[in-house]
């Protein structure tokens, strides 16, 4: 593989030298991780940080100044820097299907973020009108646990709150033969309500309205850092952050009808944030 040359160390880094008596401030360490992300199929990067040591860059302005340059060579050069330096390996494979069959399935380990979108998506031949229902789980708090999103359900917990305000909302009910059915779990909030918490558990689930043919779906799991999240028509989308990751899982969807008990409805798979380490592990079940 050729090497990405775009990556600019700090040796090429302009150097300051300040004036005599002008007061300045340099910056403290930041670091940016990111996934290696010009493997070849079948095959997956690691992540790899690349760190902005302290009192590299200079400011006549502020520390949050000098910082803000900081993150911007990060922003600029941490990507280039994973792909010349992260390693690729053979992702982990998988047998799902009511017939079953072996697929490659995404990493499942989740880098550092704030907010996760999850759409569920179904294509034609797969089956008509699918219903989601995700919710939080083993938390102990009533307000929060077993409180399902989806269709027939409530819209977003708690009621009538933005996205951006919002501990976990739904996009709207998709009733095609093909879709995609949007989930925001805001963990930033979560976190910031409910700071006891060391984890928190999301679980998702489906049923077929209408009719299931294959009944295979795809999960499809985004997350984002920073920036604030807002609903538009059934999609829910970032704003001004940054893209961490996104991952797809291939599922069976096997049951069909009008039942809104959790346990009467095929389990997708579950979502496991630990608030200390703003990430998260997912794990579908087959």
């Amino acid at each position: 593989m050729e090497e990405n040359t775009t990556y600019k160390p700090f040796a090429y880094l302009d150097q300051y030298t300040p004036i005599e008596g002008t007061e300045v401030y340099y910056n403290t360490e930041k670091t940016l991780t990111l996934r290696k992300n010009d493997c070849s199929k079948g095959t997956s990067g690691n992540p790899v940080t690349l760190i902005a040591n302290p009192n590299k860059f200079v400011s006549t302005i502020s520390i949050a100044d000098a910082n803000e340059q900081a993150q911007y060579w990060l922003n600029a050069n941490t990507q280039a820097y994973a792909n010349n330096i992260g390693t690729c390996s053979i992702r982990p494979t998988a047998w799902r299907g009511a017939n079953p069959s072996c697929v490659i399935e995404s990493p499942a380990a989740l880098l550092p973020f704030d907010y996760m979108v999850i759409k569920y998506k179904w294509a034609p031949g797969a089956g008509v009108d699918l219903d989601t229902l995700t919710g939080l789980i083993n938390t102990g708090i009533n307000s929060l646990d077993n409180i399902w999103v989806g269709y027939g359900l409530v819209n977003e917990v708690p009621p009538n709150a933005i996205a951006q305000d919002s501990y976990i909302m739904w996009g709207g009910d998709i009733t095609d033969l093909t879709g995609t059915e949007t989930c925001l779990v805001n963990f930033k909030k979560l976190k910031q309500a409910y700071s006891q918490l060391n984890d928190i558990q999301v679980r998702m689930a489906g049923i077929w309205w209408k009719s299931k043919a294959t009944g295979n779906i795809d999960v499809e799991i985004t997350t984002f850092l920073g920036g604030t999240m807002t609903k538009i028509g059934k999609d829910i989308i970032n704003n001004d952050g940054q893209q961490i990751q996104q991952l797809n899982f291939s599922k069976n969807i096997s049951v069909v009808g009008h039942s809104k008990l959790i346990n009467e409805v095929t389990n997708i798979g579950y979502i496991n944030y630990s608030t200390n380490l703003s990430t998260a592990k997912v794990a579908i079940t087959y």
